[in-house]
Protein backbone atom coordinates (compact mmCIF):
# COMPACT_ATOMS: atom_id res chain seq x y z
CA UNK A 1 0.00 0.00 0.00
CA UNK A 2 2.38 2.33 1.15
CA UNK A 3 4.94 1.71 -2.48
CA UNK A 4 2.12 2.24 -4.51
CA UNK A 5 0.95 5.57 -2.63
CA UNK A 6 4.59 6.60 -3.27
CA UNK A 7 4.29 5.55 -7.13
CA UNK A 8 1.10 7.60 -7.50
CA UNK A 9 2.88 10.53 -5.76
CA UNK A 10 5.92 10.08 -8.06
CA UNK A 11 3.57 10.06 -11.28
CA UNK A 12 1.43 13.15 -10.23
CA UNK A 13 4.39 15.06 -9.57
CA UNK A 14 6.42 14.16 -12.77
CA UNK A 15 3.06 14.97 -14.57
CA UNK A 16 2.39 18.49 -13.05
CA UNK A 17 5.99 19.42 -13.28
CA UNK A 18 5.55 18.42 -16.90
CA UNK A 19 2.71 20.48 -17.20
CA UNK A 20 4.67 23.28 -15.73
CA UNK A 21 7.12 23.17 -17.99
CA UNK A 22 5.36 23.88 -20.80
CA UNK A 23 2.98 26.78 -19.54
CA UNK A 24 6.18 28.11 -19.44
CA UNK A 25 7.62 27.62 -22.40
CA UNK A 26 4.09 29.11 -24.01
CA UNK A 27 4.78 31.65 -21.75
CA UNK A 28 8.30 32.79 -22.24
CA UNK A 29 7.52 32.15 -26.41
CA UNK A 30 4.26 34.98 -25.84
CA UNK A 31 6.44 37.32 -24.66
CA UNK A 32 9.22 36.86 -26.62
CA UNK A 33 6.64 37.35 -29.49
CA UNK A 34 4.69 41.04 -27.38
CA UNK A 35 8.59 42.07 -26.60
CA UNK A 36 10.08 41.86 -30.51
CA UNK A 37 11.09 45.37 -31.55
CA UNK A 38 8.10 46.94 -33.56
CA UNK A 39 8.47 50.98 -34.23
CA UNK A 40 4.26 50.81 -34.78
CA UNK A 41 3.46 49.40 -31.44
CA UNK A 42 2.20 51.07 -28.44
CA UNK A 43 3.22 50.72 -25.16
CA UNK A 44 1.44 48.01 -23.53
CA UNK A 45 1.11 48.66 -19.51
CA UNK A 46 1.99 45.57 -17.22
CA UNK A 47 -0.83 44.86 -14.81
CA UNK A 48 -2.62 41.75 -13.39
CA UNK A 49 -5.97 43.06 -14.80
CA UNK A 50 -8.38 41.79 -17.50
CA UNK A 51 -8.05 44.22 -19.77
CA UNK A 52 -4.24 44.24 -19.87
CA UNK A 53 -4.43 40.34 -20.71
CA UNK A 54 -6.86 40.97 -23.06
CA UNK A 55 -4.85 43.55 -25.07
CA UNK A 56 -1.57 41.16 -24.23
CA UNK A 57 -3.71 38.22 -26.08
CA UNK A 58 -4.87 40.50 -29.17
CA UNK A 59 -1.61 41.64 -29.83
CA UNK A 60 0.25 37.57 -28.97
CA UNK A 61 -2.74 36.90 -31.99
CA UNK A 62 -1.65 39.36 -33.90
CA UNK A 63 2.02 38.44 -34.07
CA UNK A 64 1.11 35.16 -34.38
CA UNK A 65 -0.63 35.58 -37.14
CA UNK A 66 2.13 38.22 -39.01
CA UNK A 67 4.70 35.67 -38.07
CA UNK A 68 2.42 33.02 -40.34
CA UNK A 69 2.42 35.49 -43.37
CA UNK A 70 5.97 36.24 -42.87
CA UNK A 71 6.88 32.76 -43.03
CA UNK A 72 4.47 31.63 -46.06
CA UNK A 73 5.60 34.46 -47.97
CA UNK A 74 9.43 33.24 -47.68
CA UNK A 75 8.18 29.48 -48.52
CA UNK A 76 6.34 30.68 -50.79
CA UNK A 77 8.63 32.70 -52.89
CA UNK A 78 11.42 30.93 -54.86
CA UNK A 79 9.11 29.09 -56.58
CA UNK A 80 7.20 32.13 -57.83
CA UNK A 81 10.88 33.41 -58.47
CA UNK A 82 11.90 30.72 -60.50
CA UNK A 83 8.59 30.32 -62.52
CA UNK A 84 9.20 34.08 -63.61
CA UNK A 85 12.82 33.74 -64.38
CA UNK A 86 11.73 31.00 -66.66
CA UNK A 87 9.47 33.18 -68.68
CA UNK A 88 11.45 36.19 -68.79
CA UNK A 89 14.23 33.67 -70.31
CA UNK A 90 11.46 32.41 -72.66
CA UNK A 91 10.68 35.50 -74.04
CA UNK A 92 7.89 37.26 -72.31
CA UNK A 93 8.16 41.22 -70.90
CA UNK A 94 7.80 41.51 -67.22
CA UNK A 95 3.79 42.36 -67.76
CA UNK A 96 3.67 39.00 -69.25
CA UNK A 97 5.81 36.92 -67.67
CA UNK A 98 3.54 37.86 -63.92
CA UNK A 99 0.29 37.61 -66.01
CA UNK A 100 1.60 34.10 -66.87
CA UNK A 101 2.60 32.88 -63.43
CA UNK A 102 0.76 34.87 -60.68
CA UNK A 103 -2.37 33.35 -61.79
CA UNK A 104 -1.45 29.60 -61.63
CA UNK A 105 -0.34 29.94 -58.15
CA UNK A 106 -2.89 29.74 -54.89
CA UNK A 107 -0.19 31.47 -52.33
CA UNK A 108 -0.20 34.23 -50.34
CA UNK A 109 2.44 35.89 -52.43
CA UNK A 110 0.68 34.49 -55.63
CA UNK A 111 -2.49 36.47 -54.78
CA UNK A 112 -0.97 39.52 -53.63
CA UNK A 113 0.52 39.44 -57.62
CA UNK A 114 -2.80 38.68 -58.46
CA UNK A 115 -4.01 42.09 -56.79
CA UNK A 116 -1.31 43.70 -58.77
CA UNK A 117 -2.15 42.62 -61.91
CA UNK A 118 -5.52 43.96 -60.86
CA UNK A 119 -4.42 47.17 -60.22
CA UNK A 120 -2.23 47.40 -63.23
CA UNK A 121 -5.56 46.19 -65.65
CA UNK A 122 -7.07 49.19 -64.14
CA UNK A 123 -4.34 51.81 -65.10
CA UNK A 124 -1.67 51.96 -62.47
CA UNK A 125 1.79 51.69 -62.87
CA UNK A 126 3.73 48.48 -62.47
CA UNK A 127 6.44 50.48 -59.97
CA UNK A 128 4.13 51.47 -57.77
CA UNK A 129 2.49 48.17 -58.07
CA UNK A 130 5.82 47.02 -56.65
CA UNK A 131 6.15 49.68 -54.29
CA UNK A 132 2.84 48.49 -52.62
CA UNK A 133 3.21 45.24 -52.60
CA UNK A 134 6.21 45.42 -50.88
CA UNK A 135 3.86 47.33 -48.24
CA UNK A 136 1.55 45.11 -47.46
CA UNK A 137 3.84 41.40 -47.27
CA UNK A 138 6.78 43.66 -44.92
CA UNK A 139 9.50 41.27 -45.46
CA UNK A 140 13.21 41.87 -47.16
CA UNK A 141 13.03 38.92 -49.71
CA UNK A 142 9.63 40.87 -51.12
CA UNK A 143 11.23 44.53 -50.89
CA UNK A 144 14.24 43.10 -52.92
CA UNK A 145 12.32 41.44 -55.59
CA UNK A 146 10.16 44.97 -55.68
CA UNK A 147 13.67 46.96 -55.85
CA UNK A 148 15.07 44.15 -58.57
CA UNK A 149 11.35 44.92 -60.55
CA UNK A 150 12.10 48.37 -60.31
CA UNK A 151 15.55 48.87 -61.11
CA UNK A 152 15.03 46.81 -64.05
CA UNK A 153 11.97 49.17 -65.47
CA UNK A 154 14.33 52.03 -64.71
CA UNK A 155 17.67 51.23 -66.58
CA UNK A 156 16.45 48.13 -68.57
CA UNK A 157 18.56 46.13 -67.09
CA UNK A 158 17.90 42.14 -67.50
CA UNK A 159 16.23 40.49 -64.53
CA UNK A 160 15.55 36.71 -64.72
CA UNK A 161 19.63 35.70 -63.58
CA UNK A 162 18.53 38.38 -60.84
CA UNK A 163 15.53 36.23 -59.75
CA UNK A 164 17.10 33.13 -59.91
CA UNK A 165 19.85 34.42 -57.82
CA UNK A 166 16.98 35.71 -55.13
CA UNK A 167 15.43 32.06 -55.15
CA UNK A 168 18.37 30.81 -54.33
CA UNK A 169 19.51 33.30 -51.50
CA UNK A 170 15.75 32.59 -50.13
CA UNK A 171 16.21 28.94 -49.93
CA UNK A 172 19.29 29.45 -48.18
CA UNK A 173 17.41 31.63 -46.17
CA UNK A 174 14.82 29.03 -45.65
CA UNK A 175 17.45 25.99 -44.70
CA UNK A 176 19.17 28.31 -42.10
CA UNK A 177 15.17 29.02 -40.38
CA UNK A 178 14.84 25.10 -40.63
CA UNK A 179 18.11 24.08 -38.76
CA UNK A 180 17.22 27.22 -35.85
CA UNK A 181 13.86 25.20 -35.58
CA UNK A 182 15.07 22.05 -35.61
CA UNK A 183 17.57 23.03 -32.61
CA UNK A 184 14.79 24.66 -30.53
CA UNK A 185 12.58 21.21 -30.77
CA UNK A 186 15.94 19.41 -29.74
CA UNK A 187 15.90 21.49 -26.34
CA UNK A 188 11.97 21.13 -26.04
CA UNK A 189 12.25 17.22 -26.43
CA UNK A 190 14.48 17.43 -23.53
CA UNK A 191 11.71 18.38 -20.88
CA UNK A 192 9.40 15.32 -21.30
CA UNK A 193 12.61 13.24 -21.04
CA UNK A 194 13.62 14.42 -17.65
CA UNK A 195 10.72 15.52 -16.07
CA UNK A 196 8.89 12.28 -17.28
CA UNK A 197 10.46 9.40 -18.62
CA UNK A 198 13.61 9.74 -17.04
CA UNK A 199 11.46 9.57 -13.18
CA UNK A 200 9.14 6.37 -14.29
CA UNK A 201 12.47 5.10 -15.45
CA UNK A 202 14.18 5.52 -12.14
CA UNK A 203 10.73 4.39 -10.46
CA UNK A 204 10.72 0.82 -12.29
CA UNK A 205 13.99 0.28 -11.45
CA UNK A 206 12.98 1.24 -7.70
CA UNK A 207 10.11 -0.21 -7.33
CA UNK A 208 11.08 -4.10 -7.09
CA UNK A 209 13.54 -2.81 -4.28
CA UNK A 210 10.55 -0.73 -2.35
CA UNK A 211 8.26 -4.08 -2.67
CA UNK A 212 10.77 -6.35 -1.09
CA UNK A 213 11.11 -3.88 1.58
CA UNK A 214 7.28 -3.55 2.73
CA UNK A 215 7.53 -7.86 2.42
CA UNK A 216 10.10 -7.83 4.95
CA UNK A 217 8.71 -5.39 7.21
CA UNK A 218 5.61 -7.03 7.18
Amino acid sequence: MNSALILGLILSGGLWLLKASFQGFRAVALIDRIAAPNPSRETIRVSFGLSSFDVMKSRARAAFTSNRRMQATLFELPDILDLLAVALSAGDGLYAALNRVAPRGSGLVARQLQESLRSLDLGSSLEAEMSTLAERLPHRQIAEFAGKVTLALRRGSPLAQLLREQAASARAEIEVQLLKKSGSNETKMMIPLVFLILPVTVLFAVYPSLQLLNLNYF
